[in-house]
């Protein structure tokens, strides 16, 4: 009785402590995505969305909370998101509203403080709802592109448990109970995930990290052949699961496997400029897809660039099919031919010469073999003053599943503005 009181104690003790200070903040992000496709029948081609940048979700204004103690002890993020076609009043006011909510807590760093000393591991507990969970990462990602990412393949309630020796060393594991959407018109269950990542910085500037997903997903790169919208992808004579679209694939039961390694070289040598070099690798044992990336990246303060480039093979070909239920119906529309390499490329640089202005430019191919219906280029301009930031995007992407930053085919005109608070 004497330790379970002792335990009690020590646990108001730590609660007091973590909720001594308690500090605020958020940003509201909004615009519009105005988009041009020549070969859309509808409109004239015309299209408008709501914009908030707030990366796979791009389409969607955003509002963020963010509370916590200025000890680190704990800290709770609820993000809110709006949006869809404008005219569009069904979507608008529909399906695409929906909050996002973390709380992490770190326990040994709690119980230390209340009982007056340090710890020098860190025990995080996290859990949320609306949201996915990604894995610990080595690779730099100096592009933005994500293709590095493995997350729980679905948003329920994930929880997850990380535990870290200073910097050194980190450990974590996250769970996703099986979710359903009802909101289509027939329910369907996108199945159960765990996750588990390694990341170790055995010494500055040097970064590796390795990483499994029972489901998992993936950043899955378009290609030739992936201007296929609405439909379910599957493997030849792999029934059992369905792929979303060719831009964002879920690998079956046998998971996903990948590895990653940063090697910073400005930081090893503790010089002012930043150069450095990442290379990831993934593969889906369902699809046999393998994905390799490397880049190349560096700058000094007011300028920065990077060079990215991805290799794709799949060991089975990928077709498209009408209905996730009709397994067995595939048609001819070939999605990733078995075999065929498909190689990615990526280049941009940003320039901060003007103070609180920055400018960037990028451009590349989601498979360079087919250039002329692959290639993207596109730049963003932005000014911030007293904390609000004012910036216009502007992309070209040639294909649906190749778009780069605003997930759209044609011409993307993104005026928007950010509010931190």
């Amino acid at each position: 009785m004497k330790k379970v009181l002792a335990l009690l104690l020590v646990c108001l003790l730590a609660t007091s402590v973590a909720f001594a200070a308690v500090q605020f903040s958020g940003s509201l992000t909004a615009g519009a995505a105005i988009n041009y496709d020549k070969d859309r029948a509808d409109n004239d081609g015309w299209r408008v969305y709501t914009y908030g940048d707030d990366g796979d979700d791009s389409d969607e204004m955003s509002l963020n909370f963010t509370l916590g103690d200025d000890q680190g002890l704990w800290s709770a993020d609820v993000k809110g998101l709006w949006g869809g076609q404008l005219g569009n009043t069904e979507q608008l006011f529909g399906e695409s509203g929906k909050i996002e909510a973390i709380f992490k807590t770190n326990i040994a760093k709690a119980i230390a403080m209340a009982v007056g000393g340090e710890s020098p591991i860190d025990v995080t507990l996290e859990a949320g709802g609306n949201r996915r969970v990604t894995t610990l990462r080595a690779y730099a990602n100096a592009s933005g592109a994500n293709l590095d990412r493995v997350r729980t393949i679905n948003n329920t309630s994930p929880f997850g448990l990380t535990i870290g020796y200073q910097d050194f060393v980190q450990a974590q594991v996250t769970y996703a109970p099986e979710l359903w959407d009802d909101r289509s018109s027939s329910a369907s269950a996108y199945p159960e995930d765990l996750t588990a990542s390694l990341l170790v910085k055995p010494y500055t500037g040097i970064a590796l990290s390795v990483d499994y997903a029972m489901v998992g997903e993936s950043k899955v790169l378009g290609g030739a052949n992936t201007d296929v919208a609405s439909t379910t992808v599957t493997g030849t004579g792999d029934t059992d699961n369905p792929f979303v679209n060719p831009s964002a694939t879920y690998s079956d039961a046998g998971g996903l496997i990948g590895a990653a390694l940063d090697f910073n070289i400005g930081q090893l040598l503790g010089a002012d400029y930043n150069v450095g070099v990442s290379v990831a690798d993934r593969y889906e044992f369902g699809t046999k897809y393998n994905q390799f990336a490397a880049t190349v990246y560096g700058g000094i303060d007011m300028v920065s660039a990077y060079v990215e480039y991805a290799l794709r093979t799949y060991g089975k070909s990928l077709y498209a099919v009408a209905d996730a239920e009709a397994a067995g119906a595939l048609d001819n529309t070939l999605v990733h031919e078995k075999g065929v390499a498909e190689h990615y490329l990526n280049v941009g640089v940003d320039l901060a010469v003007v103070e609180n202005m920055n400018l960037n430019v990028y451009f590349g191919a989601d498979d360079l073999a087919d250039f002329v219906n692959q290639y993207f280029v596109g730049g963003n301009i932005g000014y911030t003053v007293s904390g609000i930031k004012f910036n216009m995007g502007v992309e070209y992407n040639a294909s649906n599943w190749g778009a780069y930053n605003y997930d759209h085919k044609g011409l993307m005109l993104v005026p928007s503005v950010a509010v931190s608070f």
